[in-house]
């Protein structure tokens, strides 16, 4: 963990100094120094959470000071910082404070003292949680704080997830207060997550529920009607079997993992992720009654969560889609109250702000997201960070982020699932760890400052050629997009980032080379390596720089060898997704003579096996060739 020396005379809070128990106003207090000792106090009878706060107090204030801090459960210390859950307290929210020499660090419902300590060690003490396992925790002489400091925080969203991947370490989500239990779970002395039933995130209608291997064959008819003919592909909603079925399988499932100690588990009952529903003649009238599929679809889900309801299940919500042909909100059907709704944003453009008027995608969801928000109390947004069909292109979206946070919360919405390349582990080369942490801090608070922490990312990650690698970020962000060019999330590496021309291809060569020389580390140039595969890649898929025309057959085969051959050797084993997994192929020929689009098996077929061993043949004389000419 990098050690850094800083100085904590902004706001620090936590333990008592040796000063008197009155203080003037605007005066410093000493928490903690080589000569100031103090103690963590917990109660008597403390949670799990409390102690483990107090364990992970202690710990960061040791290694930041050199100093021992030790953990009680006796109010008569003399240097005191006061971990307390107060009960009327919302869940996760905070307040911190100095009063008389004492700290105090009182949170709500399992998590909220957790997410003060953090915040104390934070905004105070100038620790960053930046990576899964590459955290800063600086070096100070002393802690100390302004006499009277308070600070009080409640949670802009209740639930806050992402699957970006990267994020193994449960005291890394609960330093960035991600909540949400799918990716994992943190144990419970970190505060559980507000979690789905496992295996029940998203579209279980036809798969989980009623699915189509148990009753297609003998029951057709309680699946969607397409074209005069039933398809697995959805339920039939209206269909009181289905109905029934569903029901059923939904209050066996909560008696045998119904959790009562939980704040709220999640149950999903969601499409299954295709557009083939139901146009039987009661399907039909009922969506052309709410002027949207998602007539039917709500009104099955409301029938489901009062039966959850009625047998007792207080804490469980169910949740559903209002996605692609279900995104519209009805107009005769509310959700009940124990109904989460969850908007999904697949089709916007992520290079526009979402309320940019300008912008036909956004302006249709902007529409629903009001409307939405005018009908339901638990709206959550599933929303979308990377490209899928091509994971390591650059994704220019990171000037919008900030804004699209904002509107979401600014729109009642309560919670924020970011979906972005969760296939890290086989595809890691475009920005992932940057958009983790940004996205949570987001999530955390939409209107922070957020230059600043992008640049204390940049600085932490890549070392002194933050600013280079922060340049490129911005522009390409702002050159994705033109009065007719907008950003989709399955939109080909080719023909993006319109804005980027020729003469920009050097520069933004030049400001990678910076960043390679500004690495401190060995660890550092790794990243800025792996981050760089984006610009490659972007440049192979449009023939610019290195993989140009303008140079040799030669020279073309070897740059798109090196690019091959790097992304190999950083582990990348996919592509991108469509349909399916884009695998990445061995035969040569692909990607010595195509863009990168086509280098995975969906492309490998015998006409390519056949010439590569050819192909390379002509690529080894030719290089032979080359380095014989060089010499000469």
């Amino acid at each position: 963990m990098l050690k850094k020396t800083v100085s904590l005379l902004l706001c620090l809070m936590l333990l008592v100094g040796t000063l008197p128990a009155v203080f003037a106003e605007g005066s410093e207090v000493v928490l903690l120094s080589k000569a100031v000792s103090a103690e963590i106090v917990i109660p008597v009878r403390a949670s799990a959470q409390e102690q483990k706060a107090a364990e992970i107090l202690s710990r960061y204030l040791e290694e930041i000071t050199g100093v021992a801090v030790p953990v009680v459960a006796d109010l008569a210390a003399d240097r005191q910082i006061i971990l307390e859950t107060d009960p009327e307290m919302r869940e996760e929210a905070y307040v911190l404070a100095e009063k008389n020499g004492m700290f105090r660090i009182t949170g709500g419902g399992k998590r909220g003292v957790l997410y003060g300590a953090f915040a104390f060690l934070e905004k105070l003490c100038g620790c960053r949680w930046y990576v899964n396992d590459a955290f800063l925790i600086p070096s100070a002489d002393e802690i100390s704080v302004p006499a009277g400091y308070s600070f009080s925080y409640t949670p802009y969203f209740e639930y806050r997830e992402t699957d970006w991947g990267g994020r193994t370490n449960p005291e890394f989500s609960a330093a960035l207060s991600v909540n949400g239990g799918n990716v994992n779970i943190p144990p419970e002395e970190l505060g559980g997550a507000i979690g789905y039933f496992s295996g029940y995130f998203a579209h279980t209608l036809s798969t989980c529920f009623c699915s189509a291997a148990t009753y297609f064959d003998a029951h057709p008819e309680y699946f969607a009607l397409r074209d005069g003919k039933r398809t697995p592909n959805q339920l039939c909603l209206t269909n009181p079997d289905v109905l029934r079925i569903v029901t059923d399988e939904v209050l066996d499932l909560l008696k045998s993992r119904h959790d009562p100690t939980q704040s709220v588990q999640i149950l999903s009952l969601t499409q299954h992720d295709n557009g083939d529903y139901c146009t039987c003649q009661t399907c039909k009238a009922l969506d052309d009654k709410n002027g949207s599929q998602s007539g039917t679809m709500l009104t099955f889900v409301n029938a489901v969560a009062d039966a959850v309801k009625q047998a007792g299940y207080d804490n469980v919500a169910i949740d559903t889609f209002a996605y692609q042909y279900t995104r519209q909100a009805p107009t005769n059907v509310v959700p009940r109250d124990n109904v989460i709704v969850r908007l999904c944003s697949i089709e916007c453009c992520f290079g526009h702000p979402l309320d940019d008027p300008d912008c036909e995608e956004n302006a249709k969801f902007m529409k629903d997201l009001a409307d939405w928000s005018k009908i339901c109390d638990h709206l959550y947004v599933w929303d979308y960070g990377t490209n899928y069909s091509e994971y390591i292109t650059f994704f220019p979206n990171f000037n919008v982020m900030q804004k699209n946070m904002q509107i979401f919360y600014e729109h009642n919405v309560k919670g924020v699932f970011g979906e972005g390349n969760s296939q890290t582990a086989w595809c890691d080369g475009e920005f992932k760890d940057l958009r983790l942490y940004l996205q949570a801090k987001l999530m955390q608070d939409p209107y922070m400052d957020f230059e600043s922490e992008l640049d204390g990312f940049l600085q932490f990650y890549y070392g002194d050629g933050w600013e280079s690698i922060k340049t490129f970020i911005l522009e390409c962000s702002d050159k994705g997009v033109t009065a007719r060019k907008h950003v989709g999330i399955f939109d080909r590496a080719k023909g993006s980032l319109p804005g980027v021309k020729l003469k920009d291809i050097d520069r933004y060569d030049a400001l990678w080379a910076e960043a390679e020389a500004g690495a401190r580390t060995d660890e550092q140039l790794a990243r800025v390596k792996r981050s760089e595969f984006c610009w490659r890649y972007w440049k192979c898929a449009n023939n610019r720089g290195e993989f140009s025309v303008l140079h040799t057959l030669y020279q073309r085969m070897k740059a798109r060898d090196d690019l091959y051959l790097d992304l190999v050797d950083a582990g990348t084993t996919i592509l991108g997704e469509t349909n399916r997994k884009r695998a990445l192929s061995d035969c040569y020929a692909l990607h010595l003579l195509r863009i990168p689009f086509c280098w995975t098996t969906l492309y490998d077929d015998p006409f390519w096996d056949f010439i590569s061993p050819y192909v390379v043949t002509i690529y080894r004389n030719l290089g032979a060739l080359y380095a014989f000419t060089d010499m000469v």
